[in-house]
């Protein structure tokens, strides 16, 4: 990996990659006003353009819930291998550059009553993102993060995720209630273009998921929650995806996905391979999908599917552990490096969008509190509606194949929940839904139990873990020195040391 050039790539050439971004990233103290729009632009897009979200993304999180193994540097995710570099990669890139942009918005126009819309989307942003940081690593800095240059506090206390998550819905509801269409719209919003129901739709939305996230450690909370998301207003349709579109630049441009940049990178994505979790689940539901995540090539790129038939990897290998030739029908010898499949090309083109949340999952949400008897819907009704709106979402992607509507239909029918196997079943096709957002997935994997992880394969005996799924990543080794204090208590409500085995809060 080239990974030790890259932050001083981004800061030299950042102000020319995108429109605005020499004023995005001024110091407060050097200017006066930033235009709310912008500061918006620049925390959505640093999300998931650039490489530094596309790593953790690839490398860790999509090898932990068997989507993808193979690549050398998967074994951080596959084989449970610590590695700061992209362990620290959501921390560093989440608070010092899109928390950054949202607490700087939200503290410097927080009286200004005609930005209201504005600062009811930064509310909203900056629940999304800070969620995505407790899932990942616990408790964390939150209620003091951010506010160094206005309140003098360089050294944040680390919240309690349980308390968290009460602030996450107040501002959810806070933020639904700002928007107020009689106030300057939103201008420069790559997210919905200036549509404040859509936003609204993404409050409730995440609302939604963040309350289901509590069914084993609050179940009478999440209910409530629950009901509350879907009273404010949830999403509809395709059309209230919560999805960043992005344009064909590479590295380092955040106009390009930051997940197709580190596919792309090195040309990684040769080596990265189907794991058997995934597609042989794919296989066992018929799914027509299968074609259109993975196929077989040869060395010169040509399809061989025919003859290997979606062949998977073992969740753990390398791409070189297995040096057997595979021998097809007739005899036909595929040589070892090339017998297993690997990801189609719209999932690594730069102009690929990234699905931060979509109607796919709300549905399954839907599906899920069904099933669980806390609203009245059919939960077989939301649970198909689930997986046709996930075929239907990947058409998002460009130079896709579509598959044929009657087949989507088919597929669609066939698939009715099994009385007792409810949960298990909406949550494997919300995993499917999914991909390639294995940030989601992750989160979803522990609080659901599904997929059921397969044992790890480790010939080189590398797991530092002893083959168990880590429940949270490290927090940055830096914090023990720069917020020694905080960060000892946030240990000590662990038991004294920074496991990664450790359960956060909603996973029990």
């Amino acid at each position: 990996m080239k990974r030790h050039r890259w932050n001083l790539l981004l800061i030299l050439l950042l102000s020319s990659c995108t429109a605005g971004f020499d004023e995005i990233n001024t110091d407060p103290k050097t200017k006066d006003s930033i235009p709310p729009g912008e500061q918006l632009t620049a925390a959505a897009y640093f999300m998931d353009g650039g490489r530094e979200m596309g790593y953790p993304n690839l490398y860790i999180f999509q090898p932990m819930v068997q989507y993808l193994t193979g690549a050398e540097d998967m074994s951080r995710g596959g084989k449970y291998i610590r590695d700061e570099f992209y362990n620290n990669c959501m921390w560093e890139n989440l608070y010092g550059k899109s928390l950054k942009q949202l607490v700087d918005l939200l503290e410097n126009h927080k009286n200004d009553t005609a930005l209201a819309n504005y600062l009811a989307a930064a509310r909203i942003l900056r629940v999304y993102v800070f969620s995505l940081l407790t899932d990942t690593y616990g408790d964390i800095p939150y209620s003091q993060a951010g506010l160094a240059y206005y309140n003098k506090i360089y050294t944040p206390q680390y919240d309690k995720q349980s308390d968290i998550y009460a602030d996450f819905f107040k501002e959810l509801a806070a933020a639904t209630a700002q928007f107020d269409p009689t106030k300057e719209g939103i201008s420069n919003d790559i997210v919905y273009n200036g549509d404040l129901d859509k936003w609204k739709r993404l409050a409730g939305s995440l609302r939604l998921r963040l309350a289901m996230r509590l069914t084993k450690v609050n179940a009478v909370t999440a209910r409530q929650q629950v009901a509350a998301a879907l009273a404010a207003g949830v999403m509809q349709s395709a059309e209230d995806n919560f999805r960043m579109l992005h344009d064909n630049y590479a590295y380092p441009d955040l106009r390009g996905n930051g997940y197709a940049q580190a596919l792309l990178e090195d040309n990684v994505r040769q080596w990265v391979k189907g794991c058997s979790t995934f597609v042989e689940y794919l296989k066992a539901e018929r799914d027509p999908r299968l074609p259109t995540f993975f196929a077989n090539r040869d060395a010169k790129g040509k399809d061989i599917t025919i003859i290997t038939k979606y062949l998977s990897m073992a969740p753990g290998l390398y791409y070189w552990d297995d040096v057997e030739d595979y021998v097809g029908p007739g005899g036909v010898v595929v040589p070892a490096a090339d017998k297993y499949c690997v990801l189609n090309q719209p999932f690594y083109q730069l102009q690929a969008p990234f699905l931060h949340m979509g109607y796919a999952e709300v549905a399954f949400l839907q599906a899920e509190a069904a099933a669980r008897g806390w609203i009245p819907d059919d939960a077989n009704t939301w649970y198909q509606t689930g997986i046709g709106a996930a075929i239907e979402q990947l058409k998002l992607y460009p130079e896709i194949s579509y598959i044929p509507d009657d087949t989507a239909a088919a597929f669609v029918r066939a698939h009715r929940l099994t009385p007792g196997k409810e949960i298990e079943q909406i949550n494997m096709q919300k995993w499917v839904a999914l991909f390639p957002n294995g940030f989601e997935a992750y989160a979803n994997q522990r609080r659901s139990g599904f997929p059921v992880l397969k044992p790890i394969t480790d010939l080189g005996n590398e797991s530092q873990t002893d083959g168990i799924p880590p429940r949270r990543l490290f927090y940055p080794a830096t914090e023990a020195f720069s917020n020694t204090v905080h960060y000892q208590q946030a240990l000590d409500r662990m038991g004294g040391t920074d496991d990664w085995l450790q359960h956060v809060w909603w996973d029990y």
